[in-house]
């Protein structure tokens, strides 16, 4: 099923640092239909993604863009927001935060072709080496993943390695593109984007953080609002600091701290051993304060309890309907997690435990529903209603 394509780079890419490179490369981008992306970015010591290289290809070119020299590249900004150009990438999630952070602007319309792989039934969460390999049946060496992209100048290896991640994409697009028309798939992938790129622009409050945390269901109201005042402020502290979440106070330690009772005093936060010395040098007080605070609200404006975790003897449950999602992706020729993934099945469970019945919502309209949504609905009523006959 491979595409005929150049099995190597035949030409250098093209680096642009300065605007006079710029504005001739946007000339040209702004003159196709769809063109490949991808970047390369930095954030080991931050919050935020620095953005280090952005490489483009149009079939016939590859374009290598220096984000340091070029900060704020209005022609890469102009050819994102185009709506008459496809932009294709790969996995593309990290991009999206990085582009939105450091430019300002997603590309869209989007086309992620590890999500058009898996629709087509080439697996789930396949690598760009695998799509390459399968569709345009090149072997690709694996090095520079792990490179520092922000040196200057940038290694032969990294520009390299950087022209590949590109050079293959369009082929790789094209074959897709082909085959989901085949299948008749094309428009799910096309909501899948729309999908997508919602999801990258609707950021979440801090003050919803909490609900993230694992192990978060298991505290009570006055638990809950601490934890939610811990981790709100810790948002704040990492994105004005530009830190890492975990490089002031990890969400494994926030948990148990969430745990103890008021009123609490130094001592008594330094003898449960979950902060390390220098955390709580430079944060105990703050989380003393925080502790006061929910101490004087007195139960007001708690949050709501979090849904509590799939009760062990509802186990069986989860099976067979994983049992069914299996199933009905083996005649669609397609890998499970993309008709549902465990967190879907698992919110049904727990409404069959705990609640009426309901799908979660990306199985409660749209082909899922046709596929899978409406089985497993059936299935989960009779569930409930066999558990409601046990009980009697």
């Amino acid at each position: 099923m491979s595409s005929e394509y150049s099995p190597a780079i035949n030409s250098p890419a093209i680096m642009i640092t300065d605007n006079e490179a710029l504005e001739k490369a946007a000339q040209r981008w702004q003159e196709v239909d769809v063109i490949a992306l991808d970047t390369e970015f930095i954030r080991t010591d931050t919050f935020y993604p620095i953005l280090a290289l952005v490489q483009l290809c149009d079939g016939e070119t590859t374009w290598l863009l220096d984000p340091i020299a070029l900060p704020k590249p209005q022609g890469l900004i102009d050819l994102l927001a185009n709506p008459k150009v496809v932009k294709v990438l790969h996995s593309c999630s990290e991009d999206l935060e990085t582009l939105a952070h450091s430019l300002g602007q997603l590309p869209d319309p989007l086309f992620d072709t590890q999500t058009a792989a898996a629709y087509c039934g080439l697996g789930f969460s396949v690598g760009y080496r695998g799509v390459v390999k399968e569709l345009a049946g090149v072997e690709l060496d694996k090095h520079e993943t792990r490179s520092d992209w922000l040196q200057r100048p940038l290694s032969d290896s990294q520009l390299s390695y950087a022209a590949e991640d590109v050079h293959y994409l369009l082929p790789v697009y094209q074959a897709l593109v082909e085959q989901l028309e085949s299948q008749q798939r094309l428009s799910w992938v096309e909501d899948e984007m729309l999908g997508k790129l919602a999801n990258s622009r609707r950021v979440q409050p801090p003050e919803k953080y909490y609900t993230r945390v694992k192990g978060a269901w298991k505290l009570d109201g006055r638990g809950l609002a601490i934890l939610q005042a811990l981790t709100t402020w810790r948002e704040g502290e990492a994105r004005q600091e530009n830190r890492p979440r975990g490089r002031i106070i990890a969400d494994k330690d926030l948990l148990p701290i969430s745990f103890l009772k008021p009123p609490l005093n130094m001592g008594q936060l330094k003898g449960t051993n979950v902060l390390h010395p220098r955390e709580l040098r430079l944060y105990g007080e703050k989380i003393l304060s925080i502790f006061a605070e929910i101490e004087d609200n007195d139960g007001k404006g708690f949050p709501a309890l979090l849904p509590k975790a799939i009760p062990r003897e509802h186990g069986s449950m989860l099976k067979s309907c994983r049992k069914l999602v299996v199933a009905a992706a083996e005649k669609m020729e397609l890998a499970p997690e993309v008709l549902a993934r465990k967190v879907d099945l698992e919110f049904l469970v727990r409404s069959i435990a705990y609640g009426e019945v309901q799908l979660p919502e990306v199985l409660a309209s749209g082909w899922r529903y046709d596929a899978v949504g409406e089985s497993l609905l059936s299935h989960a009523s009779e569930l409930q209603a066999g558990t409601k006959t046990d009980e009697k």
